[in-house]
């Protein structure tokens, strides 16, 4: 197959999102013709290292988030691309920016598009949308209702969706979404982490690692009011960028007030530095408000660490009393360093044995496994060409009227009445008029998506000369 995949993140930033992203593109380009679209520092073509292909995107900005210059000559080259490659199917883990551009493609050109949610939709705006974009003037502009819209506009564009888990199918559920779903987890290299040997139960230092960045739903004030009621010879190393500084103001006054001198605030560390922490951890706490589906709680068992974890999408699926311990959402910190320190304590037989339970829970989510489910949802989706419904030969009156003036405007206008009025367009089939190719494959577009796409646009550019400005271009 010819897939295109599209992320909003570089390599190797955005979190789970983007390394996920990025590592499926990766293993399927070895049995397949794999590009992936995303920001760089200039638009052109890339070869990575591993040999994976990237268009990537001019894009401004520094730590997680790099704004993409979505112009109207960028856009026309992700266009010209995509008419000259032809993929089979156009795969977008995210659902604005360059996931919209190549969804407007694939809805012009009747190709599938694709869409893995990496949030809950039904809580999205739960999850922080804007944490990772430090920029007040995206902010400003990014309100609930319009997150909101984009994102239920998106859904209804999607030839299907990949859901990680049941609860994120129960949400896009909820959230309206009535089309196809298929169910395909998130994936890891495990080889990575069975080099990894257990922890050594019997020594008197006890070591918790937690894996995440630092933000209120990760939740670390949690993992700090229990570490208080912990033995000293207990460790907290956490792990992770701040995406709010305050927060992590709060975290290192809160140490203070109460003399917690056994947290280590560790930072960023690189991704193939976490089985090395993960391999000297005892337990992995995880007190996250909502997860998912955790990368860092797959990692963590899959280098024979125990979990111990509040109640959330991704410790509902994977955690119990054999690989560590579930608590509900309403435990106190208490009850949580009673299950830790119940498990640190472990006879040594019990304990190895958890350990090894715990790589066995995550075995089934080999990158090798995730790419052949995947492929056969690709499959499944190619069965069904997509064709051209009644409701997405809605003109683009509003398009037009927003972004064309002058004689543009008018000529689009006539175009549209023309195609509206013309045989077949109540059947669903495009209707031969005099309409050079490019407008006649805009009509396969709803004016809507059309609508966003422009206000897309229009705020990739304001917010890539923005941060530009500020000096967040990548040096």
């Amino acid at each position: 197959m010819k897939i295109v995949f599209a992320s909003i993140f570089r390599p190797g930033l955005g979190g789970g999102a983007g390394r996920v992203a990025h590592e499926l593109a990766y293993h399927f380009s070895l049995k397949h013709d794999v590009v992936m679209i995303c920001p760089a520092d200039e638009t052109g073509f890339i070869t990575q290292e591993n040999g994976l292909s990237i268009l990537g995107i001019r894009s401004a900005g520094d730590d997680e988030f790099y704004m993409p210059d979505l112009s109207a000559r960028t856009v026309g080259e992700i266009f010209s691309f995509l008419d000259e490659y032809q993929p089979d199917i156009i795969h977008a883990h995210d659902p604005a920016l360059i996931g919209l551009i190549g969804q407007v493609w694939a809805r012009m050109n009747l190709v599938p598009f694709v869409h893995t949610a990496h949030i809950l939709p039904s809580k999205a705006l739960d999850f922080g949308t804007t944490d990772a974009l430090n920029v007040r003037l995206l902010k400003s502009s990014l309100s609930g209702s319009f997150i909101l819209s984009v994102l239920n506009n998106f859904y209804l564009n999607c030839d299907a969706l990949i859901a990680l888990n049941q609860p994120a199918l129960d949400s896009i559920r909820e959230f309206g979404y009535e089309g196809e779903i298929f169910v395909v987890p998130n994936g890891r290299d495990l080889k990575h982490y069975d080099r990894c040997s257990n922890a050594d139960n019997s020594v008197d230092r006890k070591v918790l690692v937690f894996i995440g960045f630092i933000n209120k739903r990760k939740n670390q004030s949690y993992l700090l009011k229990t570490l208080k009621e912990l033995p000293e010879n207990y460790v907290l190393r956490l792990i992770g960028k701040p995406l709010n500084p305050e927060y992590l103001q709060e975290l290192e006054e809160y140490c203070s007030k109460y003399g917690l001198k056994n947290v280590e605030f560790v930072g960023q560390i690189e991704h193939d530095q976490i089985p090395d922490y993960l391999e000297g951890a005892h337990v992995f706490p995880s007190a996250s408000i909502m997860e998912v589906q955790s990368l860092v709680v797959i990692e963590a068992l899959a280098s024979g660490t125990p979990v111990v974890g509040l109640s959330n999408e991704t410790i509902d699926e994977l955690i119990d009393n054999e690989v560590g311990a579930w608590l509900s959402k309403d435990k106190e910190p208490i009850d949580f360093a009673k299950e830790i320190d119940r498990i640190c304590n472990l006879p040594e037989e019990e304990y190895q044995t958890m350990c090894d339970t715990a790589r066995k829970r995550v075995k089934h989510l080999d990158w090798s496994n995730i790419v052949y489910s995947t492929a056969e949802a690709y499959q499944e989706i190619l069965k069904t060409k997509p064709t051209i419904s009644e409701n997405e030969n809605d003109m683009l009156t509003s398009l037009v009227s927003f972004l064309a003036i002058g004689d543009v405007k008018d000529y689009l206008l006539n175009v549209i009445e023309e195609t509206r009025q013309s045989p077949g367009a109540e059947s669903g089939l495009l209707p031969h008029v005099k309409v050079p190719s490019p407008i006649k494959t805009w009509i396969r577009v709803p004016s809507s998506t059309w609508f966003i796409s422009g206000v897309t646009i229009l705020v990739s550019v304001i917010g890539y000369l923005f941060m530009k400005g500020q000096g967040k271009g990548r040096k």
